[in-house]
């Protein structure tokens, strides 16, 4: 089973936007707590009016919250969604930190990807079963290989011990093995 991919594309997108905007949040207090005549063009004086400390440790405090938000959106897609199921709580707390403090747009699609599946089914059984088939293969290759190179190491254990081989040819074969 794998996760919908336009559900996981739409939280990503949500979670990217929304760190972009609380970004730029952050780098336009900073401007304007400390160099109000660099951004005097490009704002409106009413935004300026009684900016103080208290605005900037908000804006500090905003900033941390809505990294929260979209790294917990983040997280709960990780691996191309394959852990969605058991990350859900982490998309409930990120979708409702970003719904509380976030930009429109980051909610909005928020609020889209709730309707769309969690999960859609791309295979029939039949392709599981034969996938189970060759995982079982593949495990049991990896087995065979294992237990072949523990043979020959302890062959070469043997070769040493009753000196068949000396140390230096022990060590250059085991490295060789290896």
């Amino acid at each position: 089973m794998y996760m919908n991919k336009t559900k996981r594309n739409l939280i990503l997108a949500s979670a990217i936007i929304n760190l972009i905007g609380v970004v730029a949040s952050f780098v336009m207090a900073l401007l304007i707590h400390f160099n109000v005549e660099a951004v005097m063009d490009y704002i409106d004086y009413v935004a300026m009016i009684n900016y103080s400390v208290f605005n900037l440790v908000y804006s500090i405090i905003a900033f941390v919250i809505g990294l929260v938000g979209s790294v917990l959106l983040i997280w709960s897609v990780r691996k191309k969604g394959k852990f969605f199921r058991s990350s859900q709580g982490y998309y409930i707390a990120g979708l409702i930190i970003v719904v509380i403090s976030g930009g429109w747009l980051a909610w909005l699609l928020l609020f889209i990807s709730m309707f769309v599946p969690d999960v859609i089914v791309m295979n029939t059984r039949s392709e599981l079963r034969r996938e189970d088939r060759e995982e079982q293969k593949q495990t049991i290759k990896d087995d065979a290989a294992y237990e072949e190179k523990k043979r020959r190491i302890e062959d070469l254990k043997r070769m040493r011990d009753n000196g068949i081989i000396s140390e230096e040819e022990y060590k250059q074969k085991l490295f060789e093995l290896l």
